[in-house]
């Protein structure tokens, strides 16, 4: 499913290797604007899980494939990391002095932290600095994120394997939040309903403070219609993907009962972790947006607004890239798709 060519030096590229399709965006850097240059996407037929291959030359050729079919030339590439397989969490030290706080930082990471930190790569940022002057409430705030080095070093192997040069590698969370949000400081959940979990996040300040993940996902509602219906699991992940287009289309229709059945434990995780960043940080979310090949199930959006008295919209990854007219309605169909790959390519654009 490519474009044009790639045939600029000028080009980034963004690798998003998912569990069960593997997606790539292509973008390129005109004077001040950003636009489209290649996108594709391969779907995974077999039941083999692309994020546990374990042969690394496996893996190569799927990519190598996809960018040749494609048109694809750019050899660098920043490339997703699992966000199951990332430890985030916002840290608070107390009355610290800001020549210690990388000691302080990996005392904190100890222990919350359940994997030796000696097998992890840890990376910190400074959300806000404390004045340290004695007072009890006085209060610096710390980003944290570790990495297993094993998972690193398989990455860098795989793209190793695939003859290109690795750009950057990076949480599937953070280029969500980059394709997105952009700069939008706004406090905000993001659902991403993918084929075979449910990662929820929020957002602030393009930090995010709450991570939380599910196993009810995009194949927990297509087993339920091929249950439900008699129908094959193929045929019922078509006519998921039928009622989503339809609702791309202009259909006001209701969400299917099979449907809201099979989502209820993922309305009642969102509603739990509003209500826990409520009562944690005494302010509420400000919207909700929607990505993930799921969030285009029919009038997902309205339900979920409706259910959680909360602004909920389906994310556009493409906002902020210049294409052909003619090719929106395409890549609205597929953008919840394309939302992590879009995020890992705008990275490297300055």
């Amino acid at each position: 499913m490519g474009l044009f060519s790639s045939t600029s030096e000028n080009s980034f590229l963004g690798i998003d290797i998912g569990d069960s399709s593997l997606k790539m965006v292509e973008l390129v850097k005109k004077n001040k604007k950003i636009v489209l240059n290649n996108y594709g996407f391969s779907e995974n037929l077999s039941k083999t899980k692309f994020t546990a291959m374990e042969d690394p030359q496996s893996l190569a050729k799927i990519i190598n494939k996809v960018k040749s079919d494609i048109g694809i030339t750019c050899n660098k590439a920043t490339v997703s990391l699992p966000s199951f397989a990332v430890f985030s969490s916002v840290i608070n030290l107390y009355n610290v002095n800001k020549k210690n706080i990388a000691e302080y930082v990996n005392e904190e990471a100890r222990k919350v932290i359940p994997i030796p930190l000696e097998e992890m790569v840890l990376a910190w940022e400074l959300i806000s600095q404390g004045k340290n002057d004695g007072a009890a409430d006085n209060n610096t705030k710390i980003f944290l994120t570790g990495s297993p080095k094993k998972l690193i070093k398989r990455y860098i192997n795989i793209v190793s394997a695939s003859k290109m040069e690795l750009a950057n590698l990076e949480t599937e969370t953070f280029s969500l939040i980059r394709s997105l949000l952009g700069d939008d400081k706004a406090t905000t959940m993001i659902v991403d309903l993918g084929a075979n979990s449910t990662d929820i996040c929020i957002v602030k300040e393009s930090i995010p403070y709450l991570n939380r993940s599910i196993n009810v996902c995009g194949s927990t509602i297509t087993e339920a219609i091929s249950q439900k219906l008699g129908l094959s699991y193929n045929k019922a992940e078509q006519l998921k993907y039928d009622l989503g287009v339809s609702m791309i289309n202009g259909s006001d229709a209701d969400v299917p009962k099979i449907i809201l059945d099979a989502i209820k434990p993922i309305v009642n995780e969102i509603r739990y972790m509003l209500d826990l960043f409520r009562s944690s940080n005494n302010e509420s979310v400000e919207k909700i947006i929607l990505t993930g090949g799921g969030s285009l199930l029919i009038n997902l959006a309205n339900y979920l607004e409706s259910a959680l008295n909360i602004r909920v919209v389906v994310g556009d990854p493409w906002f902020r890239i210049s294409c052909p007219p003619e090719l929106r309605p395409v890549l609205a169909e597929i953008g919840p798709k394309m939302a992590v790959a879009v995020g890992l390519a705008l990275r490297s654009i300055k």
